[in-house]
């Protein structure tokens, strides 16, 4: 089961770079390097992919990583908007 979580995160953070990488990505102010975020976040998807295939079967594995990164791809952005909204509502 440690397997599962490490995979887990490895997934869910280099969805996360990965967001970063992206022009639009409402994280941050200004664009963030590209080669760095987009290198980094691809590495630890396929981390993550590794470390799930030795806890799971190839097609749960695969399942799992998809799954974590749209959460990340699909809460992400909403909760710095509404983070955003929120700090300049109260301005």
């Amino acid at each position: 089961m440690t397997m599962f979580w490490i995979g887990a995160v490895l997934v869910m953070a280099g969805a996360f770079l990965l967001y970063l990488a992206s022009p639009n990505q409402s994280v941050t102010g200004t664009p963030l390097p590209r080669g760095a975020c987009g290198w980094g976040g691809a590495g630890g998807l396929l981390a993550g992919q590794a470390a799930l295939l030795s806890w799971a079967g190839l097609a749960t594995a695969v399942f799992i990583a998809l799954t974590f990164a749209c959460l990340v791809w699909s809460i992400v952005p909403l909760v710095f908007m509404w983070l955003r909204a929120r700090k300049e509502a109260g301005r």
